[in-house]
């Protein structure tokens, strides 16, 4: 009979740093039903909701960011991680996990660093194609890497615990529905459309041009525009369908879109080349080693999506226009976008934190 495993999932401050997490546990419980998942989060009210609507059993740790900047928080900064390290102490304590799974973020610090104490084994996963502070420093003590991009930058001393295992993206993503995607949105089908996002946090810039450039917009395309929370439009129109955030619709409203026009994390990125479609890129720079930036080149450079500088959104309509124009080349860069990430993610990963203190030996 098999040992019963525990595994332990860390990560916060985004859903990009929970979703991928959630993904992967879903797929260690088909393999392993009688596996035990704990989630240890940030203490944001977002995401302590998001693992009670998936019926997770979780803890929130209250950990510090890095400094950047000489500040009173760049002072208090030691110990507040120390403080936060006893707390992820007395959580991995309780839980006793066989494994911890670190996504990254600064919940993974103390939680990682006490696990490396306490000689548990930990795989971390990155998500972006150039690490994050956080990652760099819980790399020194993984088992294994897994990686989104084929390429993160590391040292060659951690090539051998490096496996390229792409991004995870859920089940439900590859489920959505043109059909369901007209009923919510109440388009008539008979138009392209297009799709506006901002990632989690949306994007004021992104609203901006959207608020200015409606009407050109409207005259190409029906129009899907996910504002984020607090950052809604006041506009009303039978083909623009505006929300500030969705949760079970998202997939309908991917399979309606043509193009979608986003910002470069990683996770959104993956759910579409998951879903072969056409992207436009807007990357968020000057922020967390400008890795949206990176991610967005990566992929350009493989004519992979087309990469439009923040500074240059002005010309959105026309870039709209001209992919619209040409069905051709969104369905090359829909393709290109797809063969950037290994498929079955979140199956691989699962494997490898199945196995426990043998997560290593599971690299093929």
């Amino acid at each position: 009979m098999q040992k019963s495993h525990t595994i332990l999932f860390c990560g916060g401050g985004s859903f990009g740093h929970l979703v991928p997490s959630l993904a992967i546990a879903a797929e260690a419980e088909k393999i392993r039903p009688d596996v035990k998942m704990v989630f240890v989060c940030s203490d944001r009210s977002e995401e302590r909701e998001r693992l009670r609507e998936q019926k997770q059993h979780f803890h929130a740790l209250r950990a510090p960011k890095f400094p950047h900047h000489l500040s009173l928080h760049a002072i208090a900064f030691p110990f507040l991680l120390i403080a936060a390290c006893f707390q992820a102490r007395k959580i991995l304590l309780e839980e006793k996990p066989d494994l911890v799974f670190s996504k990254g973020g600064f919940v993974s610090v103390p939680v990682c660093l006490m696990a490396r104490w306490m000689r548990i084994p930990i795989v971390l996963h990155e998500s972006d194609s150039v690490m994050s502070a956080s990652a760099k420093l819980m790399a020194r003590f993984a088992t294994v890497i897994c990686t989104g991009f084929p390429s993160i930058g590391l040292p060659e001393k951690f090539s051998s615990l490096t496996h390229h295992t792409g991004n995870p993206v859920r089940e439900e993503i590859l489920a959505g529905s043109e059909a369901a995607g007209q009923r919510i949105t109440g388009f008539s089908g008979r138009r392209p459309v297009l799709m506006i996002i901002g990632g989690s946090q949306g994007s004021v810039a992104l609203n901006d041009v959207v608020a200015h450039s409606l009407p050109a917009l409207l005259e190409s395309a029906d129009i899907i525009h996910l504002t984020g929370v607090g950052k809604g439009i006041a506009r009303s129109h039978a083909r623009y369908f505006v929300r500030e955030t969705v949760s079970e619709e998202l997939p309908h409203l991917y399979a309606l879109a043509d193009i979608v026009v986003t910002r470069a994390g990683a996770g959104t990125l993956s759910e579409l080349g998951a879903l072969s479609k056409a992207a436009i890129a807007v990357p968020l720079t000057g922020v967390a080693h400008n890795h949206q930036l990176r991610n967005a080149e990566l992929l350009h450079s493989r004519q992979a999506l087309v990469l439009l500088p923040q500074e240059k959104l002005s010309t959105l309509v026309s870039e709209v226009e001209n992919l619209l124009g040409d069905e051709l080349l969104r369905k090359h860069l829909g393709k290109a976008l797809h063969d950037s990430f290994p498929s079955d993610a979140a199956k691989k990963i699962a494997k490898i934190i199945l196995a426990g203190p043998d997560a290593s030996k599971v690299l093929s």
